[in-house]
């Protein structure tokens, strides 16, 4: 067993700041590779609309923390029981979770600005949707990672990683 949860601050800690910059990092990247705005110009712009009215991407990105918080709430109450390289499995598995639904929800929603097409009025709706979406995902990536860590490799209690 793990003595040392302080040790696992990676897995717990992780998520959270991981969950705070994923939403603008899909808009920086968007702007980039798809608006073909330079990138100085994209990552000023982001800075600046993080708190201003009306885009407020900020407020966009703590609400989407959602599945990260609860991520970051399982690995907190795994870290005490569980071994290092068993409890990086599962939260590799559910940050993979996490993300193969956010990410592609979060470019759904944001394409059509930088492709210059019509955008309908409620497709903002969606970043409501998508947090709690995540947490089905986040429990399929949660579960794929505790078959992982069943792998041998993982289950060695000598391995300090």
């Amino acid at each position: 067993m793990n003595s040392n949860p302080s040790n696992n601050r990676l897995w717990v800690f992780g998520p959270l700041l991981l969950g705070l910059i994923v939403p603008s990092l899909i808009i920086f990247c968007l702007e980039v590779f798809v608006g073909h705005i330079r990138p100085l110009v994209s990552l000023t712009g982001i800075a600046r609309r993080q708190f201003s009215e009306g885009d407020n991407l900020f407020l966009l990105a703590l609400f989407g923390l959602i599945p990260f918080v609860v991520l970051s709430m399982i690995c907190t109450r795994l870290s005490r029981s569980m071994p290092r390289p068993r409890l990086a499995c599962l939260c590799i598995g559910g940050l993979i979770g996490i993300l193969a639904l956010m990410i592609p929800g979060h470019i759904s929603v944001w394409y059509s600005l930088y492709v210059h097409r019509h955008a309908s009025s409620t497709s903002v709706i969606a970043f409501f949707f998508i947090p709690f979406y995540c947490i089905v995902t986040l429990a399929i990536g949660l579960f794929v990672g505790w078959g992982v860590s069943l792998f041998p490799i993982f289950r060695r209690e000598n391995r300090s990683a």
